[in-house]
């Protein structure tokens, strides 16, 4: 007899363009156990980065999305089976929570959405090709990031340029976007992040 094991990645959840948020989970015969890292993955590219933490939605989809389907056949099977009356109510029970939850997890990735998140990625994705927040990725993109605005840049790069950039409020779109993007990097630094929200596109300035 031979044992199906391993790891693979589940749960796509958080998709911006042509990346997602997916968990690598430990399988059994391609049933996901234990769940052991969270990365950006680009479906276009294949290329991938890992999360500082585990992803709980996609960890949550991750199981729903294989076992709900499998306990919905197996329920179906019992249905047919079974001659009592009460081990068919159950096993509809079953079938019916099973495909709630299932679908459901498909609906509440699309309805429940990090929008700050969201758009950080896109402006990755603009500048970089694949959408992902370097706050989250446990890889530092900083050096990435500063390459690309000395290269279209004709100055030395202060050593908190981005910083300053945040605070001009007549600084060039590009510019921002990667002070932004460079900001994110320090994720220890909760101010910054709130001065770095605060230039995304539509959020409303505080005075």
């Amino acid at each position: 007899m031979f044992i199906i094991w391993g790891k693979r990645a589940y749960g796509a959840v958080h998709k911006v363009g042509t990346t997602s948020v997916q968990t690598v989970f430990g399988h059994l015969y391609y049933l996901p156990l234990i769940p052991m890292s969270s990365h950006y993955v680009d479906f276009k590219t294949g290329s991938y980065y890992q999360l500082n933490n585990l992803d709980g939605r996609s960890i949550l989809c991750g199981y729903l999305r294989i076992w709900m389907p499998l306990a919905f056949v197996i329920a179906l099977v019992a249905f047919d089976m079974l001659d009592n009356t009460a081990s068919k109510v159950l096993c509809g029970l079953i079938m019916a929570l099973s495909a709630v939850a299932g679908i459901g997890s498909f609906i509440f990735d699309k309805k429940v959405v990090r929008h700050e998140s969201a758009q950080v990625r896109e402006i990755m994705h603009r500048h970089f090709g694949v959408a992902l927040d370097p706050y989250h990725c446990q890889a530092s993109l900083q050096a990435e990031i500063e390459d690309r605005v000395r290269a279209h840049s004709d100055e030395p790069l202060d050593v908190f340029w981005y910083k300053s950039t945040l605070d001009d409020a007549v600084s060039q779109p590009h510019l921002v976007d990667m002070a932004v993007l460079r900001a994110r990097c320090d994720r220890h630094d909760k101010p910054l992040q709130a001065r770095a929200l605060q230039r995304l596109p539509g959020v409303r300035k505080v005075a």
